[in-house]
């Protein structure tokens, strides 16, 4: 009878340690918060759309490109957010409009498989560029996201026509307040 007991409390510490596990899995590409900044000139329209993700620290950012350059296939385009920048990112998805998408993210989610965790799959307009957002802070308390961009293709350049052609320039501030938290 003693082993009976000891076999039960055994079962029913395994199920609420693997129950407990299941719990603990965090959901890291939820977005916490998002915002979008639409630039709009005589060459077209430009949407950046960034997103605070429930991993802390981890952000996203979806540029949206609708302008005179779309002729010309995919476009290319300089960005620069918090002083980390990348020379030539080309953009991903064509949609139904002609416009063009890119979404970078900062980490690689990754997802349970057979008990394991593996890197997830990225959709095919999702890139992953942990070093570009380096130096963008996640909490306000830490400032603003500035970030500037301009778009190219086959020689051809898009710069803010409102803004004597330079580069686009829009800052992003965080909504969270929280202190900082660990999430190891």
């Amino acid at each position: 009878m003693n082993s009976y007991y000891k076999i039960m409390l055994l079962v029913l510490i395994t199920a609420l340690f693997a129950a407990g596990q299941a719990g603990a899995q965090m959901h890291d590409l939820e977005i916490v918060h998002t915002e979008t900044k639409e630039i709009k000139d005589e060459n077209g329209t430009i949407s950046l759309r960034m997103d605070w993700l429930n991993r802390p620290g981890e952000m996203a950012l979806t540029v949206t490109y609708y302008g005179y350059l779309t002729q010309e296939g995919m476009v290319n385009f300089y960005i620069n957010v918090n002083g980390e920048q990348r020379e030539f990112v080309t953009m991903k998805q064509e949609m139904k409009n002609r416009a063009q998408r890119i979404r970078m993210i900062s980490f690689h989610p990754t997802v349970k498989h057979k008990k394991v965790n593996k890197l997830a799959e990225m959709p095919a307009d999702t890139v992953v560029d942990h070093l570009l957002f380096r130096n963008a802070p996640y909490y306000q308390q830490f400032g603003e996201c500035n970030i500037e961009i301009i778009f190219f293709a086959h020689g051809r350049w898009h710069g803010d026509s409102n803004n004597n052609n330079e580069n686009f320039r829009v800052s992003f501030s965080s909504p969270i307040t929280d202190f900082p938290k660990d999430h190891f």
